[in-house]
């Protein structure tokens, strides 16, 4: 990939993987840390024959590796998890964003994954395997049953999503 290429996927590519990144970790530092890494490792190890959507999935799926290694990291340091935060430009409610944040930390790591890629930044099913590092037949099943998971924590919050 030349120079012009990289800088061009990198611009269209970095806005919405930092803000998955910053979700899901909670801190601006660390996740411009792990932005840093995933495009290090991309450009050290990715093959030269990867398709963009092939290659925004190899940055999710490092992403998302160096992200449980930093939260492991924390919790053998501190003792704590670390929260989430989203940051969304155009900003709900800060009741429904409180109401979001904590709903969406009650999934799984994996749900929340597929959850994000699949809604936020609308992969398809293919896309969502590769990123996920689950089989491509498994992701309709595992959207699913999160997206349930999280309507039930919704609706145990008082909030009721079909009615808003």
């Amino acid at each position: 990939m030349d120079q012009d290429s990289f800088r061009h996927f990198y611009e269209k590519t970095v806005p919405t993987l930092r803000a998955y990144v910053l979700q899901r970790c909670a801190r601006v530092e660390l996740a411009d840390d792990i932005l840093q890494e995933a495009f290090l490792r991309f450009l050290k190890s990715a093959p030269a024959s990867l398709t963009e959507a092939q290659m925004r999935s190899y940055l999710y799926r490092t992403s998302e590796n160096l992200i449980v290694d930093r939260w492991h990291d924390i919790q053998r340091e501190q003792g704590i998890a670390a929260s989430h935060a989203m940051n969304a430009v155009n900003a709900p409610a800060p009741e429904v964003i409180n109401a979001m944040e904590r709903a969406f930390s009650q999934l799984d790591s994996k749900q929340q994954t597929l959850v994000w890629l699949a809604y936020v930044e609308g992969f398809d099913h293919k896309e969502i395997a590769a990123a996920a590092n689950v089989g491509i037949k498994s992701v309709r099943v595992l959207l699913f049953r999160a997206k349930q998971k999280l309507l039930g924590i919704l609706k145990d919050m008082g909030i009721h999503p079909e009615n808003q």
